[in-house]
């Protein structure tokens, strides 16, 4: 069995490399970096024409983000299609809450993972982990009913307060576009779980006071009406 480094100290190789700064909530990370978040929550978000914007995937700390276009440079595609698509790629890393991370140069980041074999198991773990959470995504969107995603979401950002909290940032838009789901359906399915007392709601975020039900729902072991 091979023993990974931890957090610690692939921050301590990575701060050698690049510049830490904290980035206020809403802001639009620059393309040219790869990032490892050390603190907060970031995501993958795409802007409809319509100004929309849409999260594919949510980022918490000790994650390295935002390297898609530096291995692209570095290593090139194979395929004539998938050139075309990622050349029409407009999504970018935006910040949900406050944030604390390292930035290193795209370019110089690729070139050191020659040097720190520690940093390919990074970058390895990283697209492994995208690719999982965007499958799981993928296959729940066609096959589980929406209390079921709706639940499992607030799961996966429950805090561990006393009771639970989830986040301000997921609201009901942003859940909509985030689980492709019409907003009023989120919007009767929080209803519901207020109403079954399952969780309590007051403006942006909310308390988890049922954590069981919640999780019960969110593994389709009971249904949620609404």
């Amino acid at each position: 069995m091979t023993v990974g480094i931890n957090a610690k100290e692939y921050e301590l190789i990575l701060r050698d490399m690049g510049t830490e700064i904290t980035v206020p909530k809403g802001k639009q990370l620059s393309q040219k970096n790869v990032y490892y978040l050390k603190r907060g929550v970031c995501a993958l978000t795409y802007h409809t024409e319509k100004g929309d914007e849409s999260s594919y995937l949510y980022f918490k700390s000790g994650t390295l983000m935002n390297f898609l276009r530096s291995i692209v440079h570095s290593v090139g595609i194979g395929t004539e299609i998938t050139t075309k698509r990622i050349l029409n790629v407009n999504h970018c890393i935006r910040t949900k809450t406050e944030c604390t991370l390292l930035g290193i140069d795209g370019e110089k980041f690729m070139k050191c993972t020659e040097e720190y074999p520690e940093l390919n198991k990074l970058l390895l773990r990283s697209v492994t982990e995208n690719l999982i959470n965007l499958l799981a995504l993928s296959t729940g969107i066609v096959s589980r009913p929406a209390g079921s995603r709706v639940c499992q979401l607030l799961l996966d950002f429950m805090s561990d307060d006393t009771p639970p909290q989830f986040p301000r940032y997921l609201t009901y838009n942003e859940i909509a576009f985030h689980l492709s789901m019409h907003v009023i359906t989120v919007t009767k399915i929080f209803k519901a779980l207020k109403d079954q007392h399952i969780i309590s709601k007051r403006g942006q975020g909310g308390t988890i006071l049922n954590p069981e039900r919640l999780r019960a729902i969110a593994h389709e072991e009971e249904e949620l009406v609404y």
